[in-house]
């Protein structure tokens, strides 16, 4: 078994405090690689960005903005 660390969905690089850079993922796609891991035996952590989306129940997910 490994561990294996994701990451996942947006972030944002804040240029001063009202602008910011981001993205448009809407960590789908890490969602699907953590449960592919999951089923595989593996450890997974997850870090994420604001998303919509939920993470398997077996999965570590550590939120992030930027």
């Amino acid at each position: 078994m490994s561990r294996i660390l994701i990451t996942s969905g947006p972030t944002r690089q804040y240029l001063d405090p009202v602008r910011y850079l981001t993205n448009a993922s809407s960590g789908r796609m890490g969602k699907a690689l953590a449960e592919s891991a999951l089923a595989a035996g593996h450890e997974v952590v997850i870090v994420s960005g604001p998303v919509e989306v939920q993470y398997p129940a077996g999965a570590e997910v550590i939120p992030v903005i930027s």
